[in-house]
Parts: C-alpha cells; sequence; structure tokens
C-alpha cells in the first residue's frame, strides 16, 4: 500500500510532462503552419494563436477569443514573435513560454520538447543554444534549482 503512495505521483507526473510535451510540438506545428506564407512571425500573440485555434482546447481557460491558454500546471503558456533567429530580424523566430512548471516536470518535458527548437531555456539558463545538442545535465541543474520554473523554447 505504501508503494502505491510512492510510485502514483511519479506515474502522474510523468503523464503530464508527456501531455505537455505533445501541446508543445502542436503549439510549434501550429503556429509554422499559420505563417507558413508569411515573411517573418511578427504580429504572433495569444489572441491570434486563440482565435486560429492552435492551442488544444484542454489548454484553454475561458471560451471564445478571450480564452486564455495554461498548462497543466495552471501555469500560463504565451506565444510571441522574437527577433532570435539565425539573422537576428524581427520576427525571424517565434518563442512558446510554460510558467509554472514544477521540477519533477520540467527535465522529462525540456528533453522531449527541446530536439524540435532552435533553442531553449530553463529559466535564464540556456540548456540547448542554436544549432546546438541539449545539455542534459545543466537542464537537470536548472530544473532542480526552482520549484517552479520557466521554460522558454524558440522555434525559427
Amino acid at each position: 500500500v505504501v508503494a502505491a503512495f510512492i510510485v502514483y505521483p511519479k506515474v502522474q507526473a510523468s503523464q503530464r510532462a508527456q501531455a505537455e510535451s505533445n501541446n508543445i510540438a502542436t503549439i510549434q506545428a501550429g503556429v509554422k503552419a499559420l505563417y507558413t506564407s508569411a515573411s517573418s512571425f511578427t504580429g504572433l500573440t495569444n489572441t491570434v494563436a486563440v482565435q486560429a485555434k492552435i492551442f488544444p482546447d484542454n489548454m484553454l481557460s475561458g471560451t471564445g477569443n478571450a480564452a486564455k491558454p495554461i498548462n497543466a500546471f495552471k501555469g500560463n503558456v504565451t506565444l510571441a514573435a522574437a527577433a532570435t533567429g539565425p539573422s537576428s530580424a524581427a520576427g525571424s523566430s517565434f518563442t512558446i513560454t510554460y510558467d509554472n512548471v514544477p521540477a519533477a516536470e520540467c527535465v522529462k518535458i525540456t528533453t522531449a520538447a527541446a530536439g524540435n527548437f532552435y533553442t531553449a531555456k530553463v529559466g535564464s539558463k540556456v540548456v540547448k543554444a542554436a544549432d546546438g545538442t541539449l545539455d542534459v545535465a545543466a537542464t537537470a541543474a536548472a530544473c532542480n534549482n526552482a520549484t517552479s520554473n520557466t521554460l522558454v523554447f524558440t522555434s525559427i
């Protein structure tokens, strides 16, 4: 019986991490599809993404165009155009920011999702540099440095 109380939370954390990794991939694919004919990601906001139905329905709090994207940990999810692509031009990239990610899920989500992104950060720590590979040790250290983490994935 005691083992069930020890194992169950770990299984739950893994399931939440897997679901959020899938959500991140869905959001990235949706943004890229939406902007496929545009020369940049300029103008990308949560409002645009909600109107374009980019966020999975289970991530939205509220209804209609006023719906707000949140993750499984009740943290905000924010989309924004950025100037962090290879050209450093405005709108050359976009970011997906995940707030309030617990340490238990932080490593799992980052290691699952980072490979599909140009860069990845945990808090202010870059754990995957441009065109580099994920630094798993740095990811684990950064995730365990806080009980609530902010993940920032940059896509081009």
